[in-house]
């Protein structure tokens, strides 16, 4: 099949909309995590509340966009489909390693019953984190980095999840409505990876997987998926271009080292299918070059995009200076310090 520019425009679409969904949440998430205080319970609980809420929010946004870039998909191999998926906001699995924390939230998927895992409770590990690494004697600055690290994730995946899930819902009623699906295939995008396409999904995006495979996840991965139809895979032929490329510049280093990775799918608890090494512990190769793929979509109006995220964070931080000095903190606290710079910062951004 030829690779026609109304799916190209759409595959290009969504990589941008996805980045601007996950730069101005992850923002805003780092934000509230830098000006929480780990040791305050009553702050901890109003971080994973309003954490929680913007991870729903950018987990809809998601849903949305895949519903319509998917139907899109649909009609460019041939088929017609009109669908709306039902995703909860709850999208991990409840895990027996949670029943310590928290109870089981039950939500309606498709008129099934399940059990997920509150999503306010993914929100609270990173200051569960954060405290059990300075008790282990790690710096405080230290940890905080590593907490924020981990928040972002968390985020990410909720956002990874939701899309998965919307994605099979409309693969379950192009199956159910169509003679013509004959399954999927992982389709790698370079361009949206700032640290390298990973080893794992160069790998697997050789398999054509068919309607009963779930989409193994791992760690940030940029990855998405293509329907595949009798006549038409339009996935195996966008890979095989970045492939052949990475190939021609890497002078065959590259498929050396892909020759001997081996990948597995394992079943995670709270995450459904992932996709690891099939020797635990072997290192997972990041295949990139500055030249071998095109710049990334940008913004070009970056001061109408600074404007958007002051106007959705001051409020916050202005919320939680009035706290800190109702109780007192000392404004030489590192967390009072980083809450009046941002909000300084969030205010200049609106005045400009």
């Amino acid at each position: 099949m030829v690779v026609t520019n109304t799916l190209l425009r759409a595959l290009e679409g969504r990589t941008t909309r996805k980045q601007k969904i996950m730069t101005s949440a992850s923002a805003r998430l780092e934000a509230m995590l830098r000006s929480t205080d780990f040791y305050d319970g009553n702050m901890v609980n109003t971080f994973a509340l309003e954490a929680a809420e913007l991870s729903i929010r950018s987990q809809q946004q998601m849903v949305s966009l895949t519903t319509a870039t998917q139907l899109r998909y649909m009609t460019e191999i041939g088929i017609d489909l009109e669908y709306v998926p039902e995703v909860p906001d709850e999208v991990r699995k409840f895990g027996t390693i949670e029943s310590e924390f928290v109870k089981p939230r039950n939500v309606t998927v498709l008129g099934k019953k399940e059990d997920r895992l509150p999503m306010e409770e993914v929100f609270n590990r990173p200051a569960r984190e954060y405290r059990a690494k300075v008790a282990k004697g790690m710096d405080e600055s230290k940890a905080l980095e590593h907490a924020v690290k981990r928040g972002k994730l968390f985020l990410g995946t909720n956002v990874s999840l939701a899309e998965r899930e919307a994605t099979f819902q409309i693969l379950d009623e192009a199956d159910r409505t169509s003679p013509n699906l004959t399954g999927w295939r992982r389709v790698i995008h370079p361009e949206a990876s700032t640290s390298g396409v990973c080893g794992l999904c160069l790998a697997a995006s050789s398999r054509l997987y068919t309607r009963e495979n779930l989409k193994p996840l791992h760690d940030n991965c940029e990855c998405e998926v293509l329907p595949v139809s009798k006549d038409n895979d339009p996935g195996n032929e966008l890979n095989r271009e970045d492939l052949d490329t990475l190939y021609d510049l890497a002078g065959g280093t590259a498929a050396k080292q892909l020759s001997r990775l081996r990948f597995a799918e394992d079943v995670h608890g709270e995450l459904g299918a992932i996709l690891v090494p099939e020797k635990r512990g072997q290192k997972v190769e990041q295949f990139t070059n500055p030249a071998l793929w095109q710049e990334k979509p940008v913004d070009l109006d970056e001061v109408a995009r600074q404007r958007d995220i002051a106007e959705r964070n001051l409020p916050y931080m202005e919320r939680t200076l009035k706290q800190f000095k109702a109780s007192g903190r000392s404004k030489s606290d590192a967390a009072y310090k980083y809450t009046a710079e941002m909000a300084e910062r969030y205010r200049a951004a609106l005045s400009a």
